[in-house]
């Protein structure tokens, strides 16, 4: 039905200017930036996006950004997930006329859904359009009470669902998952610190926030750990894991990345637009340097 994706993904930010608008003139910029490190695809207005943050017509701005300045250069999966399923439909549809490569969504959010509502949103999004859709599972804020083999079953009800990103550092359930659903679907793994674990959980990919920061680097050790270079693979997670532990501890991740983004690649990408980030604590270019060099090595 649909080319099998796979590979490293960043979950791309959403830059946001001075004046609070989505920096669009910077999102061509982190294209082609994510396309010269040679990654595999860019998630774009998912969580580390803002999506709940944005407008409908904000999201639209950055998606067809995005769509443009790639050029076909890169796979893009759009995430559509919304408060309602209708203007998650509306997304869709935009997306698919912008010629996207893929959707995806977030189940309901706020109001803890039934099975039949989770179901309904799924089959109502995916309906909407001829993409390959990858229903996203987010534990943190979507927990839900459907076990591993009814969330497969129930998807593969959908034609046009392909697979699934699933964002939960407890790899139990990426791993049945993957058991029930077999090799009929792409899986992506959506917690960065267990990046290389999840490809003994059966994960063909890996979308992420920290990707941003240090996607060559995440890539290199994802493809090293999935031909089997599993020494490779502890050793980049002996270096990530501590790296990404003292921002998250230190609750400045939305400051972290706008320093790093600096620092690293020139590319201002802003603050996220309050609550998000607004007492985010600030760091010192030093100790930003100092946490982008453990990783690389």
């Amino acid at each position: 039905m649909a080319k099998r994706f796979g590979g490293l993904w960043p979950a791309m930010v959403t830059p946001i200017a001075a004046d609070g608008s989505p920096a669009l003139d910077t999102v061509e910029r982190l294209v082609e930036l994510f396309i010269q490190q040679g990654l595999s695809g860019l998630y774009v207005t998912g969580s580390t996006g803002q999506w709940p943050l944005l407008s409908q017509s904000e999201r639209e701005a950055v998606v067809e950004r995005t769509i443009k300045a790639a050029a076909g250069r890169i796979p893009i999966m759009v995430h559509v997930g919304a408060t309602t399923t209708a203007e998650a439909v509306a997304l869709a549809r935009h997306a698919e006329k912008l010629g996207a490569d893929a959707i995806s969504a977030v189940g309901p959010i706020y109001y803890s859904p039934t099975p039949e509502n989770l179901f309904y949103h799924f089959r109502t999004i995916a309906a909407a359009t001829r993409l390959p859709m990858y229903a996203y599972h987010f534990s943190p804020v979507s927990p839900s009470s459907v076990t591993a083999s009814e969330y497969v079953r129930r998807l593969q009800e959908i034609p046009t669902v392909a697979g699934m990103k699933i964002t939960d550092r407890d790899l139990f359930l990426f791993g049945l998952i993957r058991a029930y659903a077999g090799d009929k679907w792409t899986l992506f793994s959506g917690a960065d610190e267990v990046i290389c674990h999840g490809i003994l959980s059966g994960a063909d990919g890996a979308i992420g926030t920290f990707y941003n920061v240090w996607g060559a680097e995440c890539q290199a050790a994802w493809e090293a750990t999935k031909r089997g270079d599993l020494a490779a693979g502890t050793a980049f997670m002996r270096r990530f894991q501590p790296a990404l532990d003292a921002v998250l501890s230190r609750g400045g991740t939305w400051s972290f990345i706008r320093s790093a983004m600096r620092i690293r690649f020139n590319i201002e990408v802003g603050m996220p637009r309050p609550p998000l980030g607004a007492t985010d604590p600030s760091w010192d270019d030093a100790d930003v340097q100092r946490l982008l060099e453990m990783v690389c090595g």
